[in-house]
C-alpha cells in the first residue's frame, strides 16, 4: 500500500481522497470533548491513510491539510465564539480568527501527510514513520516560537481511559499519541491489504502487536501499583470553589464586594478542609495594594482556618517599569502571606499581544491591564506539609511547566482557572481533559477549581474523582493523596519525543540513500 501513483489512476485524481479527508478530520474531533466518542479514536484516521495512498508527497500535503482544517475546525470552532463576544470582532472576522488558527496548526498535518507518502513512494512501509512522525511534528507544536499551542494533541483523547494512558508517566502524551497513530494504521493495514510497490507482510505487524500489549499490560499494573502507594502514603484534605462569576461582570469594581461575598459563602462550605482553593482571578483587583479588598479576603481566611490558594493580578514596580503578573497566592491560616506564584507561560492576545503590528486587529482580551509578564519556570508554593504546584489557566496544556514543579518538589499540582471566556462551548471540557494526563505524567494527585466550571479533582493515576456541572457556583472537598511524585517522565522529560525526532531522521536519510541507489 501506499506505493507511487499510476499515471492513469483516475481515483486518485478525483475528489474522493479529499472528501475522505474531510470525514477523517471530523471524526477525530468527534473523539474529543464534549462529544467524547473516544471509540472513534482507533479508526479515526482510516480514511486519511486510504486517501494518502498512492499520492506523491505535493498532493499528499494538501490532503493532509484539508484533513487538519477539518480537524480543527471542528475542535477549535470556540475561538471564534470568544473573540466575537470578548474581542468585540465581527463575526465574520471572528471565524476568519478561528481559521486562521486552524490554518496554521493544519500545516503540521500536512507535512505529517507529505512526509508519510514520501517514504512510502520509496518502497518503505510507514508502519512505524507515520507515528514517529507525528509525535516529532506535535512536539513541534508545543514548543513552537511565541508559546506554540499544544491543545488536544492526539493522545489526550484517552483521557477517561486510565488503563490506557499509564505510559505517559514513561512517555508524557506524546507516548500517547504515537500509541493512537500505530493502532489506527495497524488495523488500516490489518483490515485493507492491498498490494503495490510494497508487499506487506503479516510479520510486520507482530512488533506493533506486542508494543501494544506491553503497554496495556503496563498500565493494568501501574494501576495496581499507585493504588498501594496511594494506600500507604498520607492524604490531605482540599476544597475546591466555582463561584460561577459572569465575564463581562468580573472586572466592574462595582460587583467586587459580592464577588468576595459568594467566595466567603462557598469558603464556608468547605469547612474542615486544610487547602481551599479559589479559581484564577477570583479576587478581581491588586492583592495587598486594595487595602478594603484584601482586608475582606484575609478575614476570610481567618474564619476558615485553611490555607488558601487565590487568584489574582498583580502589579510592581521593577527596574524595567511597571510590571503586571496573573498571581496565585498562598495565604496562611492567619492570613499572612506564605507564597505566590506568578504565571510563566501566557496566553497570546489573553494576556499580551504577540505580532501586534502584523495582527494589529486582533486586541487583548483583557484591556483594562496591561501586557502582563512572566514568572519563573517551576516554581512552587510551601506548606508545612510540602510544596504545592500551581498552573494558571492554560499552562495545565503544557507538559514542561508541571514536570518543572514535580521536579522541584510538588506534592500536589493545583489548576486555577477561568474558563467563563468560553461559555457553554466544547472548550471548557477539552481544557479540564488535558490536566488528567499531567497527574499521571507527574504520579501526583490535581485539584482544579475553575470559575465557571469544570472544576475537578483527578487521581495520581489519572481517575476522575469529580467535576462540577459548568455554570452553577459550587464547593467540593475531598481527601486526596499526598504522594512524593515523581516519575521516569518528570526526571527525564522528553526523551521520547527526542527519539521519535531520531527515528525520523534515521528513516528519512535511508529512504533517501535507498532512492539514490
Amino acid at each position: 500500500m501506499f506505493s507511487a501513483p499510476p499515471a492513469s489512476s483516475r481515483s486518485r485524481r478525483s475528489s474522493a481522497p479529499f472528501l475522505a479527508c474531510i470525514i477523517s478530520g471530523l471524526l477525530l474531533a468527534a473523539a474529543f470533548p464534549k462529544w467524547d466518542q473516544t471509540y472513534l479514536l482507533p479508526i479515526a484516521l482510516w480514511p486519511l491513510f486510504w486517501a494518502l495512498q498512492e499520492q506523491r508527497p505535493k498532493r499528499a500535503f494538501w490532503l493532509g491539510y484539508v484533513f487538519g482544517l477539518a480537524f480543527y475546525s471542528g475542535l477549535l470552532y470556540w475561538i471564534a465564539y470568544v473573540t466575537h463576544v470578548f474581542g468585540k470582532l465581527p463575526l465574520p472576522l471572528a471565524l476568519g480568527v478561528m481559521l486562521l488558527l486552524a490554518g496554521v496548526l493544519s500545516l503540521y498535518r500536512a507535512v505529517w501527510a507529505a512526509g508519510v507518502a514520501w517514504v512510502a513512494q520509496r518502497g518503505v512501509s510507514p508502519l512505524w514513520f507515520a507515528p514517529a512522525f507525528w509525535v516529532v511534528l506535535e512536539f513541534l507544536q508545543a514548543n513552537f516560537p511565541f508559546g506554540g499551542f499544544p491543545w488536544e494533541l492526539l493522545g489526550y483523547g484517552l483521557y477517561r481511559h486510565p488503563m490506557l494512558i499509564q505510559t505517559a508517566d514513561v512517555a508524557g502524551v506524546y507516548g500517547l499519541s504515537f500509541l493512537v497513530v500505530l493502532v489506527n494504521i495497524l488495523l488500516f493495514l490489518m483490515s485493507y491489504r492491498r498490494f503495490g510497490t510494497i508487499k506487506h507482510s503479516m510479520r510486520l505487524e507482530a512488533l506493533p502487536i506486542l508494543l501494544i500489549m506491553v503497554c496495556v499490560g503496563y498500565g493494568a499494573n501501574r494501576l495496581e501499583t499507585v493504588k498501594q502507594s496511594v494506600a500507604n502514603h498520607p492524604k490531605i484534605k482540599v476544597a475546591v470553589t466555582q463561584g460561577n462569576i459572569k465575564q463581562g461582570e468580573k472586572w466592574n469594581p462595582q460587583i467586587v464586594h459580592s464577588t468576595l461575598d459568594r467566595y466567603a459563602e462557598l469558603t464556608r462550605q468547605s469547612q474542615g478542609a486544610r487547602l481551599i482553593i479559589w479559581p484564577e482571578t477570583a479576587a478581581p483587583f491588586f492583592f495587598v495594594r486594595t487595602p478594603d479588598f484584601t482586608a475582606k479576603v484575609q478575614g476570610i481566611v481567618k474564619q476558615s482556618g485553611a490555607y488558601l490558594l487565590f487568584g489574582a493580578p498583580a502589579w510592581e514596580l521593577t527596574r524595567e517599569g511597571e510590571r503586571y503578573f496573573n498571581r496565585a497566592y498562598l495565604l496562611t491560616p492567619k492570613a499572612e502571606v506564605a507564597g505566590q506564584y506568578d504565571k510563566a507561560h501566557l496566553v497570546p492576545y489573553g494576556e499580551y499581544v504577540p505580532l501586534q503590528r502584523l495582527f494589529f486587529f486582533i486586541p487583548k482580551m483583557v484591556p483594562m491591564i496591561g501586557d502582563f509578564a512572566e514568572g519563573p519556570v517551576g516554581a512552587t508554593l510551601s506548606m508545612p506539609e510540602g510544596p504545592v504546584g500551581v498552573l494558571i489557566c492554560f499552562e495545565s496544556i503544557f507538559p514542561y511547566l508541571a514536570r518543572a514543579q514535580v521536579k522541584n518538589g510538588a506534592r500536589l499540582l493545583v489548576n486555577i482557572t477561568n474558563d467563563a471566556w468560553f461559555g457553554e462551548t466544547s472548550a471548557p471540557y477539552q481544557h479540564m481533559s488535558m490536566a488528567v494526563i499531567r497527574a499521571v505524567e507527574g504520579r501526583v494527585a490535581l485539584a482544579r477549581s475553575a470559575n465557571t466550571g469544570i472544576s475537578a479533582f483527578i487521581a495520581p493515576d489519572g481517575k476522575i474523582l469529580w467535576t462540577s456541572a459548568l455554570n452553577i457556583a459550587t464547593a467540593h472537598t475531598m481527601e486526596l493523596p499526598w504522594l512524593p511524585g515523581g516519575s521516569i517522565y518528570s526526571r527525564f522529560g522528553d526523551v521520547f519525543a527526542w527519539a521519535c525526532t531520531v527515528l525520523s531522521i534515521i528513516i528519512l536519510v535511508v529512504t533517501r540513500r535507498r532512492v539514490r541507489r
